[in-house]
């Protein structure tokens, strides 16, 4: 089983330009004598002590959770994944910054508090706070409703069971992501920089909070041109027949109505 080495991006490198992505697995050459010695002492308190990124030697202190993470900063605490935030619409180039967040490994819950209809305030987005909620929005939050009814009426069939919050298996979205970083774990680079070109290659799926996939998904930018941009099921991450990718807004929530009555309201496989 692949180590996340636990933070799954950080080791998010590549090396040989020009291989396939998944043809070798390169190993860190062993830390010697000489490179050990020339570390510098860690002066600072650490909860846990980690090595550098990469295939650097060197102990740093790990990020605890909550603290900012990407590929070129020290790993995050064992237990703990970096992930970019589930509103990014550039997730890839959010992690090459550093503006990750060390979590525990992402795991939908279904509880029973709900969002305060009287503060009209929903947790884990931005925006104005009086911005009306899109047609994505609602359609997201419809679904996830009705998932949660069906739940708890299969809980009212096992009395016995207590009705404690139910874990559920990873959406297709978090697969997929999970998928690009246990790959990107498994990859190395020649140096502490690299040929950052070629991670812009590799497709992040957009997840939502819910974890289903954002109506617009996106390419990254490369060469000074916007990715492109296409529309999707936000169940299957399926692009929506007969819509173009653009290189900029494809305008997706024009298809929400439609997906409302095609789309099966199981939102987990």
């Amino acid at each position: 089983m692949v180590i996340y080495f636990t933070c799954g991006l950080l080791l998010a490198y590549l090396a040989l330009p020009g291989t396939l992505l998944g043809d070798l697995i390169f190993r860190c050459p062993s830390c010697t004598a000489e490179r050990l010695a020339a570390c510098p002492k860690v002066t600072t308190i650490c909860a846990e002590i980690v090595r550098e990124p990469g295939c650097g030697c060197c102990p740093v202190c790990a990020r605890l959770e909550g603290e900012l993470c990407g590929v070129y900063t020290p790993r995050c605490s064992t237990g703990l994944r970096c992930y970019p935030s589930t509103d990014a619409e550039l997730p890839l180039q959010q992690l090459i910054q550093g503006l990750g967040r060390c979590a525990q490994r992402v795991e939908l819950e279904v509880t029973t508090s709900q969002d305060n209809p009287a503060t009209n305030e929903v947790h884990g987005t931005e925006g104005p706070p009086m911005k009306r909620p899109t047609k994505d929005t609602r359609f997201k939050a419809s679904a996830k409703k009705q998932h949660q009814n069906e739940l708890k009426t299969k809980m009212k069939l096992n009395p016995g069971e207590e009705p404690r919050t139910q874990r559920l298996p990873q959406s297709l979205c978090q697969q997929e992501l999970d998928k690009v970083l246990e790959e990107i774990s498994k990859m190395t680079l020649q140096d502490n920089r690299g040929p950052l070109e070629n991670l812009y290659e590799l497709k992040f799926p957009n997840c939502d909070r819910h974890g289903l996939y954002n109506l617009k998904q996106c390419n990254m930018s490369t060469h000074g041109q916007r990715g492109e941009c296409w529309c999707v099921n936000p169940l299957t991450g399926v692009q929506i027949p007969a819509t173009p990718k653009v290189r900029g807004d494809p305008n997706c929530n024009q298809f929400q109505e439609e997906l409302r009555v095609a789309v099966p309201v199981s939102v987990y496989q």
